[in-house]
């Protein structure tokens, strides 16, 4: 898949607020893996990262990059393009000299967060807050590209079931700050659901209303056990 991008290209919704860049998921009975692709229009190729997810961990993507450090020198759990570097390089994206630990893809490739704060990183600990409650992570942060506040993958707390992938995806943030069903909280609407709906240019001065992305993106979503 890599050798295809760089060879013929990748070709994102650039027209869209998400850029054109796009993360895979890739897995079998045996392994899984995120994979990461941007497009690199110099040559009409593409820059890419994999990473293997743990066989004991769970892996959360949500709108945005989570490959942090690429260990060129681990095969088995790391793949990239061989351009990834020198691209990196040569936009300014990542100086190696005098740099600290192992390449940051994100930080280099990803614009961030798009649409508002917390659009992507409000899941993901509100992912990992179910996976493994003992984490204890927090839910504010200050940049989601630059601090990088949540690990790429996490131990569950036991071992994960149909049930589960299941009840993640219908979380709303229960028994969180960020529950709109509380009796009260105008992003909710009038019956306090927590079924979002765009409420316009004015939604933005509802107190929480863009911090709360309630529920999966979509009414349904296919899940391969």
């Amino acid at each position: 898949m890599g050798d295809l991008a760089e060879r013929h290209g990748f070709y994102g919704a650039s027209g869209g607020v998400e850029g054109g860049s796009e993360t895979l998921l890739v897995a079998d009975t045996t392994e899984g893996w995120v994979m990461h692709f941007v497009p690199y229009p110099a040559n009409n190729s593409a820059v890419w990262a994999a990473r293997r997810v743990p066989d004991d961990e769970v892996a959360v993507v949500m709108n945005m990059f989570t490959i942090r450090e690429v260990d060129g020198g681990d095969p088995d759990n790391f793949m990239h393009s061989a351009n990834m570097l020198p691209v990196a390089i040569e936009h300014r994206l990542w100086n190696p000299i005098g740099s600290v630990g192992a390449f940051d893809f994100t930080k280099a490739f990803s614009d961030g967060e798009y649409a508002h704060k917390y659009y992507s990183g409000r899941r993901v600990w509100g992912a990992f807050r179910l996976i493994n409650p003992s984490l204890k992570l927090s839910p504010e942060y200050g940049d989601l590209r630059l601090d990088a506040p949540y690990p790429f993958s996490v131990k569950p707390a036991r071992p994960v079931a149909a049930r589960d992938l299941f009840a993640w995806h219908r979380d709303w943030y229960q028994g969180t700050p960020f529950d709109v069903t509380r009796a009260g909280d105008v992003a909710g609407g009038p019956w306090s659901t927590p079924d979002r709906y765009g409420g316009g240019d004015a939604e933005a001065s509802l107190p929480g209303a863009v911090e709360v992305r309630s529920i999966h993106w979509l009414p349904y979503d296919p899940v391969g056990v």
